[in-house]
């Protein structure tokens, strides 16, 4: 199978605000990693640790902005890009709000948007899977192994490897 454009796969952690990023790019024709990407994200937590993630503010001191990371994306990877995620509704979100903040138009970006969490559980669905829509079970479903913190970049390379497992 061959993809249109090469696939860079994006993660963050953070709900409400990006405080970390991982991003890899994925070759259109093998979804093998041709490159990576990965940084924490200045973000105001309140004095809180993100528990999923286990960042803190105290990690967080001296990460670059939303508008610097944004424009290291943008100047690592360019535009002519398929975006892709587990999660796209919130990553996407996050995605957005970096490049915005960089003074980046999203409109140079592809709209179309690989939204992999839905195709691996659909997939599974097919062969008779009846657990939990949560991704830590997907993820364990397709031979990952359990995961401790959650990491963007560590969840983007998960990511990857489920959607070579159903593509290729």
């Amino acid at each position: 199978m061959k993809f249109s454009k090469n696939i860079l796969c994006i993660d963050f952690e953070g709900k409400t605000e990006p405080v970390q990023i991982g991003a890899i790019l994925l070759d259109k024709e093998t979804l093998e990693e041709k490159d990576s990407f990965s940084s924490y994200i200045l973000a105001d937590l309140k004095g809180k640790i993100k528990s999923a993630s286990g960042i803190s503010e105290e990690l967080l001191k001296g990460a670059p902005s939303q508008a610097e990371v944004g424009r290291m994306v943008f100047e690592k990877f360019g535009t002519d890009v398929l975006i892709g995620s587990w999660a796209a509704t919130l990553d996407i979100t996050h995605f957005k709000k970096i490049i915005h903040a960089a003074g980046i138009d999203w409109g140079q970006y592809d709209y179309h948007v690989l939204d992999i969490w839905p195709v691996a559980y659909i997939h599974l669905l097919k062969q008779g899977y009846t657990g939990s829509i949560r991704s830590e079970e997907i993820f364990q479903q397709f031979g990952a192994k359990p995961r401790g913190l959650h990491n963007a970049l560590e969840d983007c390379r998960i990511a990857a490897d489920v959607l070579r497992k159903i593509v290729l």
